[in-house]
């Protein structure tokens, strides 16, 4: 758990760090649209609630950081959490240079929720995911 919640910050500044910049409108071809990005998020959480990725859907630099190790830590601590989210809200969407960023919150059924950046090149492999914040944490 420690590092995974090392992990989770170096990601999130670096993240952070390239979404400083002019929102492109249209995502590149590989990049899920709004719509597409919001079942993307709800798919993305229970598959990590259950332990289980799509090692293909990830780069490989960011795919190395994900040992089977590091899944179990992430899955154990939105499990933690609960109940899987209802839905997903798009918060932000942000284009830079060769990345496409969005801020996804998603909603619980007790009310609360959870913010998560995800960023994906240009080919819609995922460069990083970052959880913002959880109510409760």
């Amino acid at each position: 758990m420690r590092r995974l919640r090392d992990i989770i910050p170096a990601v999130a500044l670096s993240v952070a760090t390239a979404a400083v910049g002019l929102a492109d409108p249209t995502p590149p071809d590989g990049v899920p649209t709004e719509d597409g990005m919001r079942v993307f998020a709800l798919q993305w959480f229970a598959q990590m609630q259950a332990g289980k990725i799509d090692r293909t859907q990830y780069t490989d630099a960011y795919g190395a950081q994900l040992t089977d190790d590091a899944v179990q830590a992430m899955s154990h601590h939105l499990n933690e959490y609960g109940a899987a989210p209802i839905r997903a809200e798009i918060m932000q969407k942000r284009s830079v240079d060769n990345q496409t960023f969005y801020k996804v919150k998603l909603i619980f059924p007790r009310g609360d929720a959870a913010s998560l950046l995800f960023g994906f090149d240009v080919e819609g492999k995922i460069t990083g995911v970052a959880i913002m914040s959880m109510a409760g944490d």
